[in-house]
């Protein structure tokens, strides 16, 4: 079963400030581990990593920006294959990534596969699972509704030595709501096991009770159309238990921002078989 956390109600609404903090209270778990900070921006997560213990490595589309000479920044598009041997870390970090990457699999799939087995990824981005972001998503297709919708004019950046498309910076493009993170994650390997606090969106929190109510009756009704439709499929209830607990959540519907940590259970592979029917679950590695 996944873990929540209640969203907060007061302090910072800083995705950094958040991390550090839930960082800083897990300080035993990274002493002496392996850890990458992808993308890493200006170094502030991954100096703070030093800091707490761990080995640190860092990795950013523009590691010229990186400002901590003893930690080693090397270039890398989350596109394209991360410069790191499988099976490389402990933990990663990915943070306010996710949403700007057009191939979200091929990401989680890297991820996987420089995590060790049982390795952690906590991966944050804004929510694009609570409340006011569905709602300004049906009138403007943003992710906010004061918000133009992406587009070319205001959701690219570039430095002076971007050549191609694939050296420019694509702004929040790519929407990586919860659920739709839960199943590319299960297509590479990774599964949920906590969704952290966020401080609380108000907006939000004013939709809830209007939204509430019929978000469990229609999930309800889902899910019994799902499980009665035809062939039975043996991992089909704890798939449909899992997303009802992320659309029931008051951290997703209504946290300001997702952080989500995710458990590497198999190998990119294996999960494939698992998926096709090759593998017993059962028997696999957890």
């Amino acid at each position: 079963m996944i873990r929540f956390s209640p969203p907060a109600f007061s302090g910072s609404k800083d995705i950094k400030v958040l991390l550090t903090a839930m960082l800083r209270r897990r300080k035993a778990e990274f002493v002496g581990k392996d850890m990458l900070d992808v993308p890493a921006g200006n170094g502030d997560t991954a100096q703070l990593l030093l800091e707490l213990g761990a080995k640190v490595k860092a990795s950013d589309l523009y590691p010229e920006f990186f400002r901590y000479p003893a930690i080693e920044c090397v270039r890398a598009n989350l596109n394209d294959t991360l410069p790191f041997a499988d099976a490389s870390f402990d933990f990663v970090i990915c943070q306010e990534g996710i949403e700007h990457m057009p191939n979200q699999l091929h990401l989680f799939q890297e991820l996987n596969r420089v995590l060790r087995p049982g390795g952690r990824a906590i991966i944050t981005t804004p929510n694009y699972s609570n409340l006011r972001t569905r709602l300004s998503y049906l009138l403007l297709e943003s992710e906010a509704y004061k918000l133009m919708a992406p587009n070319e004019a205001d959701s690219i950046w570039a430095s002076e030595k971007a050549s191609t498309i694939h050296d420019v910076y694509l702004g929040h493009i790519f929407f990586a709501n919860v659920t739709k993170q839960r199943v590319l994650a299960a297509l590479s390997g990774l599964r949920i096991v906590e969704v952290h606090p966020s401080r609380v969106n108000y907006t939000s929190l004013f939709l809830l009770p209007f939204y509430y109510p019929w978000m469990r009756l229609a999930g309800w009704m889902a899910r019994r159309r799902g499980l009665r439709r035809g062939q039975p499929v043996a991992s089909r209830p704890e798939a449909y238990a899992e997303i009802a607990q992320l659309n029931q959540s008051l951290n997703v519907l209504t946290g300001g921002h997702l952080i989500v940590e995710y458990q590497k259970r198999l190998e990119a592979p294996e999960a494939v078989a698992a998926l096709t029917g090759k593998l017993n679950l059962e028997t696999a590695k957890t």
